[in-house]
């Protein structure tokens, strides 16, 4: 517990304001924890659960399906780096990804004939995960503003064997300003937006920790808020966006969500029913401002052993 001390003073009073005792104690395990078990999604479109069990076993791995999830697997013995060594994991068979970063793909409800859109698509496992989920059928924009991520995403696609997806360069802020045929053009966006991170943490590794403030949170906000109000044009009625960090802040998560839905009157969000044993629900208040109760909706996860932060909000286009 004592290393919990090294943290941003100002980061610890925000969780302790946030956050129960029990949930705290589960928090601090986790921002010790020097080794975190492996989780991984089977890429469906280069093999199945059931080859890659079988593959795994001949290997003597031993691994707990996420029954919560469609392809995600926990690692119960070896380490990471094990797998490696192995050909699934070289031919991209399997593809290493948290627990809680799978739920924004899968909680969209896809259906045929659809255009896709993952916004700020570097980390590549968002655009991926959504090639394999609809089997290479529909198109899938996916938009980054650097070109280095850019190049990495290709690459990465590529290995997966992902088809029918279109790489553009774009400020997510004026995605809409540069491409005036995307107004109400998607029928889902995914839009995992940069914050601050605080999944990194850990007290083992100062670099993961020191450049946290309060006002990387209110830059991240700013940035946030002029993103989503311009995104939001692109979606049709009638379908769906979904909203997530890997941050516990109030102002990059709840505050985000109130803001939409108080400047967007055709925007409703969706029930998010996650069985899960670290999820938590919504914040009520936060710093003397109240959300919308709507928000309970939403969810998020506390950070474990085997799971990040993470916050989860999904929305609807109505009719007007």
């Amino acid at each position: 517990m004592s290393n919990i001390n090294k943290l941003n003073k100002e980061f610890i009073n925000k969780l302790n304001k946030i956050y129960k005792e029990e949930d705290l104690e589960i928090i601090y395990k986790w921002f010790n924890c020097e080794k975190r078990k492996t989780s991984f999604r089977v890429n469906t479109i280069k093999s199945s659960n059931e080859e890659v069990i079988d593959m795994l076993l001949q290997n003597d791995l031993k691994v707990k399906k996420v029954e919560w999830l469609t392809n995600a697997f926990i690692l119960l013995n070896w380490d990471e780096s094990d797998l490696w060594k192995l050909d699934l994991f070289k031919n991209w068979f399997i593809y290493l990804q948290s627990i809680s970063s799978q739920i924004p793909v899968e909680v969209l409800d896809m259906k045929n004939w659809t255009n896709i859109l993952d916004l700020t698509a570097a980390p590549w496992w968002k655009t991926s995960q959504v090639a394999a989920k609809i089997n290479n059928t529909w198109e899938i924009i996916a938009n980054d503003n650097n070109s280095i991520r850019i190049d990495k995403l290709k690459f990465t696609l590529d290995r997966q064997w992902v088809k029918n997806t279109k790489i553009i360069k774009n400020d997510a802020r004026n995605i809409i300003n540069n491409n005036s045929e995307y107004i109400e053009y998607f029928d889902y966006i995914i839009a995992d937006l940069p914050c601050s991170a605080e999944w990194k943490f850990n007290t083992n590794n100062e670099k993961s920790y020191a450049y946290w403030s309060n006002e990387v949170v209110k830059k991240n906000y700013k940035l946030q808020k002029q993103i989503m109000k311009n995104i939001i044009k692109s979606l049709k009625k009638w379908w769906e966006l979904v909203y997530s960090t890997c941050t516990i802040s109030p102002e990059e998560n709840e505050d985000i969500c109130h803001m939409i839905l108080c400047n967007f009157p055709e925007i409703e969000i969706v029930d998010l029913k996650i069985n899960y044993e670290y999820s938590r629900p919504w914040l009520v208040n936060y710093e003397n401002k109240f959300f919308k109760k709507e928000l309970n909706k939403s969810v998020r996860i506390l950070p474990s052993e085997e799971s990040e932060w993470f916050f989860i909000a999904k929305f609807k286009k109505k009719i007007d």
